[in-house]
């Protein structure tokens, strides 16, 4: 029974983090007033490069910043689907302050390590250590897709938009892995042109 117990708690954790996120994504949304946004941002990093603290941030770009921007960026796809030349606005960023705690008992729920040191020595030539912490990535990034794909599915922003926008999943660089979980998260087609974007900075 105490096992069962345990499982139940972990398995609640686990969902609690996906559902608090998924309702704070959806609440902002729902009180955005820009009405040219064409695409939303998920951006992943690690608070203070810790791999043990994911956090993401979530933010949108518009129409008008990617006609204000172009004039700054290579050219006008650059200006569309580089986050450097987004607005970077935080509508809310969850890992950090109060959610930080969610994190770690996220983290700690899933069996993985958990370093609250900052500063702790991380070998990167040691597996042992590097693949516990690389999957703490791969498991935030993992739920942040079945998040973006539930909202989809849920049609939150063809209701308020009229159609479907993009929600990326990304870093500050562009790579095949961040193509490749934005694919499966949106759905081809709603990621053609950002896809073709990325593809064009590796010819």
């Amino acid at each position: 029974m105490i096992y069962r117990y345990v499982d139940v708690w972990n398995n609640w954790r686990k969902i609690h983090i996906k559902e608090q996120i998924k309702k704070m994504i959806i609440d902002s949304i729902e009180n955005w007033t820009d009405e040219d946004i064409y695409a939303v941002s998920l951006y992943v990093y690690d608070y203070n490069d810790n791999p043990c603290k994911p956090t993401v941030t979530l933010g949108y770009n518009t129409e008008s910043q990617v006609k204000s921007e172009t004039k700054n960026a290579y050219d006008e796809d650059e200006a569309r689907w580089n986050y450097a030349f987004w607005i970077q606005n935080q509508e809310f960023i969850f890992g950090e302050n109060e959610t930080a705690n969610t994190v770690k008992e996220w983290v700690e729920s899933k069996g993985l390590p958990y370093y609250e040191d900052d500063n702790f020595d991380l070998d990167w030539n040691d597996d042992k250590l590097y693949e516990p912490l690389e999957k703490i990535t791969q498991s935030f990034v993992s739920m942040l897709i079945e998040i973006v794909q539930e909202i989809h599915a849920d049609g939150i922003l063809s209701r308020k938009y009229g159609k479907e926008l993009p929600i990326l999943i990304h870093e500050l660089e562009y790579y095949d892995e961040i193509v490749q979980q934005n694919i499966q998260a949106n759905g081809p087609e709603l990621v053609k042109k950002f896809v073709e974007w990325c593809d064009s900075l590796w010819q």
